[in-house]
């Protein structure tokens, strides 16, 4: 018994030993285990912490970016990281903008994209403070999020007061050479310009409603290339109600003396007398074009030299040369888009080294590649290689360029515009056009025109021919709602100088209570303020400056140049139009002076321009901004 009790003692005491140190084992084993367990914990909370800091930073950035690219409409960089720097402290982030990268945010505005959008691009980097992971040695972690915001500055400039019917009046377009200076009008061609160096494009959209009747859309250039004719006495003819109104049908008349526009180098319109009849502006003929393009010697200095030839002698080898390209956007399965080229002319300069002036385009209404209209004196050819050939092409290519079939300026919606983007709210189609300067230094005025190719063999091609034409038969030729706009920026030439209306943009009343910025440059030559601007929707007197709304700026408010002084300046800051209307609080049933109702309406603006005044608009209006990237 003695021996059991003995052996039960001992196999209970072996067994209480194993226990314990089983139980020591599995302490060693709990806590290298809670120190895995921490770590990967540690880590969880960590990588949370991250990825919470990184959704909260991108979220800011984006913020910041639609902030921020609204200011690119006042053309304004570093108004655009100001305000961007504004969201970022509203967020909680005390981050400052510079464009430098000298701080941990960046702000910088990109070229506008193919279809004209404005970018802005924004980077931020943002230290984040890790716990657990501390413990192996990292303290904390830099996240870097950027975004990529664009807005539409929804900015079509109408390129004629006349659009529609395509009479010549009170303006046309016009750029100067690249030898050039911005002083004289143009502000981005020079190549050496301030504000664009290098060789500018001016892009224009040509608008298709979805009710145009047509299959062709014929694109019409007045005067592209950069010859001036002789001669000053010409026999001037008037419209039917000029003579119905008493004054004689023609007359011999002469260009003006003043600034020499009776000399080759200079334009010149002449007077008809129509306007001292006091008939509204688009029912007569205030002016019969002889000449419209400038002869001016090339710059000697950086923006200094320029003016008229050597004695005054009209000098063909300082003309400008301008190319002329159409072309669409197609819209690929995946949405995205890709430019069809369809066109291309270059004007002449008739110096008989570049070219000779063959085409006879000066004073003339053309389709480059397209049929000839009435009275047209030559075939106009698109340029060797051009994609869309036409009827008339260049011959003799160097290398043999080939050239593809096609109607050149004539363009085939149902065969040329495979695919074409279609605005899915209004069923619009665009076609582009391209305008640049090559060569030159002198002034090429021009005008752009689209329509139904229906007419050409009824209305002239000579411009006045042209305009009595269409002055005299109302509707006799119209674009079927087919519309030129400039975007955003638009070259002129003004012919007046008288007060005058000139239309500016189209305004729909989503824009109510929203901005549009207005920029003149180099305003001088005889213009003159007060310059009124108001919808044709909502009365208004531009005579006497009254009625329901507009807004009217009298010279130099907010420090900017007085219109007609404006000499190589852009009137800065811009005009700042608040659209009428406010379309959380108005009651359109009940309009009081302080809300009235806005239904949309054309844009005008209204001063006395200047008598061959070559300058500028650049329209901007806010729009609403979206993310890209």
């Amino acid at each position: 018994m003695i021996q059991k009790d003995s052996f039960r003692k001992r196999e209970q005491t072996t067994g209480k030993v194993q226990n314990d140190n089983e139980a020591g084992q599995s302490i060693v084993i709990i806590a290298f285990a809670l120190i895995g367990i921490l770590a990967f914990v540690g880590i969880a909370v960590d990588v949370g912490l991250v990825y919470a800091r990184s959704t909260q930073l991108q979220s800011a950035v984006d913020s910041a970016a639609l902030a921020g690219v609204v200011e690119l409409v006042n053309d304004s960089e570093v108004n655009a990281n100001r305000k961007a720097e504004q969201f970022f402290n509203a967020n909680g982030f005390n981050l400052t903008v510079t464009t430098g990268g000298n701080s941990l945010a960046t702000g910088r505005a990109l070229p506008p994209s193919a279809l004209g959008a404005l970018q802005y691009e924004l980077s931020a980097d943002w230290p984040v403070e890790l716990y657990f992971l501390k413990l192996i040695g990292r303290d904390a972690i830099t996240l870097t999020r950027r975004a990529v915001a664009g807005v539409f500055p929804q900015a079509d400039i109408y390129a004629s007061r006349r659009i529609e019917d395509g009479v010549l009046s009170t303006s046309n377009q016009a750029v100067f050479g690249l030898n050039s200076c911005t002083h004289m009008g143009d502000p981005f061609s020079p190549v050496n310009s301030p504000w664009a160096p290098g060789v500018y494009t001016y892009n224009y959209r040509i608008l298709i409603p979805p009710d145009y009747p047509q299959d062709i859309v014929r694109v019409e250039l007045f005067d592209p290339d950069s010859i001036n004719r002789p001669g000053s006495a010409f026999t001037v003819q008037r419209t039917q109600l000029a003579v119905d109104n008493g004054l004689p049908l023609f007359a011999d008349l002469t260009c003006p003396t003043t600034n020499n526009y009776h000399m080759q180098y200079q334009p010149c319109l002449i007077p008809t007398g129509e306007r001292n009849l006091g008939l509204p502006l688009d029912v007569i003929n205030p002016f019969w074009f002889v000449r419209i393009d400038e002869n001016r010697r090339a710059r000697t200095g950086v923006n200094s030299g320029c003016g008229g030839p050597p004695g005054n002698n009209y000098t063909a080898s300082l003309n400008t040369r301008t190319t002329y390209e159409l072309f669409y956007y197609a819209q690929n399965e995946d949405r995205t888009v890709r430019r069809i080229p369809l066109a291309v002319y270059t004007g002449q300069v008739g110096d008989g080294a570049r070219d000779n002036g063959d085409h006879l385009t000066d004073m003339q209404w053309v389709s480059p590649g397209g049929q000839l209209s009435l009275g047209q004196p030559a075939p106009v050819p698109t340029d060797c290689g051009s994609p869309n050939g036409g009827d008339y092409h260049a011959t003799n290519c160097p290398g043999g360029t080939p050239i593809g079939p096609g109607k050149g300026f004539e363009i085939s919606i149902s065969q040329s515009l495979g695919s074409i983007m279609t605005d899915p709210a209004t069923g619009n189609r665009f076609i582009y056009l391209n305008v640049t300067a090559i060569d030159g230094s002198s002034e090429n005025g021009f005008e752009v025109w689209a329509g139904p190719n229906t007419y050409v063999n009824d209305i002239n091609s000579d411009a006045n021919m042209r305009n009595l034409q269409v002055l005299n038969s109302r509707g006799a030729h119209s674009s079927n709602g087919v519309t030129v706009f400039g975007m955003g920026r638009l070259p002129m030439n003004s012919n007046v100088n008288f007060r005058v209306d000139v239309p500016l943009i189209w305004v729909g009343p989503e824009m109510a209570g929203q901005s549009i910025f207005i920029s003149l440059f180099d305003s001088d030559s005889g213009a003159l303020p007060p310059i009124h601007f108001y919808f044709d929707s909502i009365a208004f007197n531009p005579t006497t400056g009254t009625g329901d709304w507009g807004v009217t700026y009298s010279g130099t408010e907010g420090g900017r140049c007085r219109i007609g002084l404006c000499e190589d300046q852009w009137t800065s800051p811009p005009y700042e139009i608040v659209v009428p209307g406010d379309i959380e609080n108005c009651d359109y049933n009940n309009p009081t002076p302080s809300c009235i109702p806005f239904y949309g309406g054309r844009l005008v603006a209204n001063y006395i321009g200047g008598n061959s005044d070559t300058y500028g608009w650049q329209v901007r209006s806010s729009g609403l901004p979206y993310l890209i990237e």
